[in-house]
């Protein structure tokens, strides 16, 4: 429940500090006295978007605060231990509107963003304010009243979930089928570049061999008369360089014999012998092997030639274009790994479409069953709250979609995350009427008293402790005004509620009345609001029957709604 709230500097509030109390809590003032203003603060700590115009002149900040208990509110406080907050049996949530333009929200004193700060007030307070009824007369807000009813959030989670999983999975579907859409319009490039590079057939290292070859071709004269004139020079002819050598080696010898210091200079000089009789024989050998061959030089040249094309239209070098290749084949061999996981996906989406099918076929069962519950018991509120004869009907549907995620018995039907159920609530408000929309026949009165039926039907059932309404009495007076203040009443046995009101009928239900008025201090105007004694609360009431000038019959009036409202 909420036990206190505080305001500061905002708007025409300089500071005030409301403490309230379970059961129905009563605000009523005059038209601008800041009823609004009290709301719009309370909805700021709520984790609504901040106006930041409502800084109050003059001040650096604003600051609303909210003390709310939270005894046994689980899922509240697993909330808070999930993001690193205290989980005590109260919890404090407040709101700072800086004069920079900007806001800060806290919970129990810690920092936090102002979504989390909706999410915990989403359990604690349920807000209906003055136009809120009217979402009554959209049709996709029907399903969601059916399933406060029905109290489905489990069955809800788990199609949620379902519907997770598939938008989760179509939409990796969709990527894979743009790449393989991408690799497709690629493939024949590539099996194009690829046999064209294989028609060439190239090797890392061929060109270095070519460039070798081809030298040594076009050379192969030169290199036989070279060779054969160095052989000639070395070993073959007369006075060759080997012989030469050999009447050095003897001489060494000799020399040796008589100065032991030439012995050194053999061993060098006969290895200088050995290589040239080394070289010698590879001189010979090599002019053997030389083959002149003009064919080969001119294959060598087309081979050449075929090199430097591949390599001028691919603008790379042959290393590179080899790396190309395999770089197109692996993107081949992707494709196919693709057409497997495509396959392979789409196998899981048709089982998790099954499993989603089941779900929200199970949940719109449920659904059936609970409209006929709503539909009984709608009507018997309607009819305490002056709207007798009244015939409510929930028509659900299911919207055929070829795309559907649904199937069931050959067909397929459109789904969200909320199921396959398009529902939608029809009315007879009067006897012998057909069942029509509800914006089509109801008013303004009667749509804040079917609203107020279905808070009331839900509130057995609906887990948030704290309903507020912001005159909630739009559009009828009198007896029914009557019958919607005892209604509220009984909601409050299961409800902290808040209601702000004008009807003298409705405030005399209160367990607790407050007064928010303007007042004049230091040459200002400021909202207050201020809990009423007995006698205040009576003058209070007196003043909705009567207006300014209250007379004794209006005073009696006042307390013959209160001892009325206290005995019932």
């Amino acid at each position: 429940m909420l036990r206190s709230l505080s305001v500061k500097n905002y708007a025409l509030i300089n500071e005030v500090e409301v403490e309230f109390d379970q059961g129905l809590n009563i605000l009523t003032g005059e038209t601008g006295a800041g009823k609004s203003i009290i709301v719009g603060a309370l909805g700021t700590i709520l984790g609504e978007r901040v106006d930041m115009t409502m800084l109050r002149n003059g001040a650096s900040k604003a600051i609303i605060e909210g003390r709310f208990s939270i005894s046994g509110n689980g899922a509240l406080k697993k909330i808070l231990l999930d993001n690193d907050l205290t989980a005590d049996d109260e919890i404090i949530l407040r709101r700072e509107i800086l004069e920079n333009g900007r806001s800060r929200a806290f919970i129990n004193d810690t920092p936090v963003q102002a979504a989390l700060l909706q999410t915990v007030s989403d359990l604690l307070i349920d807000f209906h304010g003055q136009h809120d009824h009217q979402s009554l007369l959209k049709v996709q807000n029907h399903l969601g009243f059916l399933d406060d009813f029905g109290d489905f959030k489990k069955e809800l989670a788990v199609v949620a979930e379902s519907y997770q999983m598939l938008q989760s999975q179509y939409s990796e579907l969709t990527e894979l089928e743009k790449k393989q859409t991408a690799f497709r319009e690629k493939r024949d490039q590539y099996h194009f570049q690829i046999n064209e590079i294989n028609k060439v057939n190239p090797s890392a290292a061929e060109e270095d061999n070519l460039v070798y070859e081809e030298r040594i071709v076009q050379n192969s004269e030169r290199l036989f008369k070279l060779t054969g004139e160095l052989y000639e020079l070395l070993y073959e002819g007369e006075n060759s360089v080997y012989d030469l050598m050999g009447r050095v080696d003897a001489g060494l010898n000799e020399l040796a014999t008589i100065d032991a210091k030439f012995s050194a200079f053999i061993k060098d000089f006969s290895g200088a012998k050995v290589a040239i009789e080394d070289l010698s024989n590879y001189l010979q050998r090599y002019q053997s092997s030389i083959a002149f061959n003009p064919q080969r030089l001119e294959e060598i040249q087309i081979r050449m030639s075929d090199l430097s094309g591949l390599k001028k239209k691919y603008g790379l070098s042959i290393e590179e274009i080899l790396k190309q290749r395999d770089k197109f084949a692996a993107e081949l061999d992707n494709l196919g790994n693709l057409d497997s996981q495509i396959e392979s996906l789409k196998e899981k989406i048709q089982k998790e479409q099954a499993v989603f099918s089941g779900f929200c076929l199970n949940l719109s069962q449920k659904r059936k069953q609970t409209a006929e519950e709503l539909e009984s018991l709608i009507p018997e509120i309607l009819g305490f709250l002056g709207m007798s004869n009244t015939r409510f009907k929930v028509v659900l549907k299911y919207q055929d979609d070829p795309e559907g995620w649904v199937r069931l018995q050959g067909k397929t039907y459109y789904a969200t995350a909320s199921g396959m159920d398009v529902a939608e609530f029809v009315i007879a408000a009067n006897k012998g009427e057909d069942v029509r929309p509800l914006a089509k026949v109801a008013s303004g009165g009667e749509i804040s008293r079917i609203m107020l039926a279905l808070k009331s039907a839900v509130a057995s059932k609906d887990r948030i402790p704290v309903l507020v309404f912001d005159e909630i009495d739009i559009g009828v007076s009198g007896r029914v005004a009557q019958s919607v203040g005892r209604k509220l009443k009984e909601l409050s046995q299961f409800h902290q509620i808040i209601c702000i009101t004008h009807l003298p009928q409705i405030a005399s239900m209160g367990d607790q009345h407050f007064l928010v008025e303007k007042v004049e201090r230091s040459a200002r105007t400021e909202t207050s609001i201020r809990k009423l004694n007995e006698d205040e609360r009576t003058e209070a009431i007196a003043k909705l029957l009567a207006g300014e000038r209250i007379s004794e019959a209006h005073l009696k009036s006042a307390r013959e709604l209160l001892e009325d409202a206290a005995a019932n």
